[in-house]
């Protein structure tokens, strides 16, 4: 308990001293990291601070790893607005020694987003007929380690990589995650402090990387089959807040449905209610899964995430 207090309070005097320096929305940079990745979580309502007990939680809360089973690997595909894709592909392993004595689990991810056919054009508005290039890259590395039979500790240090046309800008930053059983019931308290670090100037200014607050709970039924999850999302120097909820249901040992809903002060009060609702399946055949998230936007359309994981 005392570890849980030294953290909680730690995290509250980095939210008391950044408070003075937040400057709003679209003041930071390197937004690719606040797309939520893995199809799973987002067809929660992306409430899965908590509920993280998989590959997904190498993103979403670095101390769930510490849950996954022997080996994983997951690819999920993004198809965004506009001609923007976006890929991520994580592995993660549990480190035992030949006695079985668990050292914890390791992890490793890429998220690669790119956007294709943007229009080179001079500065009187000319066509002049290539294209530019633009992509975002995050190579992450994870560990993390079941300390109690309550207490799961997990970190990730990012190396981030931003590049438009020929110009580009290098950052690094780092993910600390812990979730907490507050019973034997399946309820579990989760807490997670992500992108904190820097990111270099593309020419001469740099802005600060989205540095991000998770907390939540989840609760799952002594069967597994049933989930619930409730988060709350602070982005720390947009000074954008979010609150989203979400469940997951096994109606069969192949097959889950999954929806949530999550409302975010940003996107919802622009794109209206309907925005925020998620919702999605999943197929586990053996070893294999496939996943599918579906979310709307309002006017700008539908985003879908797909995605492939093995368990073995």
């Amino acid at each position: 308990m005392k570890k849980i207090i030294f953290l909680v309070v730690t995290l509250h005097l980095t939210l008391y001293t950044l408070h003075g320096i937040c400057a709003g929305p679209g003041t930071t940079g390197a937004i690719f990291l606040k797309l939520g990745v893995g199809s799973r979580p987002v067809a929660m309502g992306e409430a899965f601070v908590a509920a993280a007990d998989d590959i997904n939680a190498l993103y979403w809360n670095p101390s769930g790893l510490s849950l996954a089973e022997g080996k994983q690997v997951i690819f999920t595909h993004t198809e965004w607005f506009q001609a923007i894709r976006y890929e991520y592909l994580a592995y993660c392993q549990s480190l035992r020694d030949p006695f079985g004595t668990s050292f914890g689990v390791i992890g490793a991810g890429i998220t690669y987003l790119y956007i294709t056919d943007i229009e080179r054009r001079d500065l009187a508005g000319t066509l002049l007929g290539t294209t530019v290039p633009a992509n975002d890259l995050a190579i992450a590395v994870s560990y993390a380690k079941t300390l109690s039979e309550r207490l799961n500790l997990g970190g990730t240090v990012k190396i981030i990589n931003q590049q438009l046309d020929d110009k580009s800008a290098l950052g690094a930053a780092i993910d600390l995650g812990m979730q907490y059983n507050l019973n034997k019931e399946g309820l579990v308290m989760g807490l997670a402090l992500q992108n904190m670090g820097y990111e270099a100037p593309f020419i001469t200014e740099a802005s600060p990387l989205p540095m991000n607050l998770k907390v939540g709970i989840a609760n799952k039924s002594p069967d597994s089959k049933l989930t619930l999850a409730a988060d709350l999302n602070y982005s720390i120097l947009d000074s954008i807040w979010a609150v989203g909820a979400g469940i997951e249901y096994w109606v069969h040992s192949v097959l889950a449905i999954r929806a949530g809903y999550k409302y975010n002060s940003a996107i919802n009060n622009t794109l209206g209610a309907l925005a925020g609702l998620t919702c999605g399946a999943g197929f586990n055949i053996g070893i294999l899964g496939i996943d599918y998230a579906l979310v709307p936007y309002g006017d700008l359309g539908y985003t879908h995430r797909v995605s492939l994981l093995a368990k073995f």
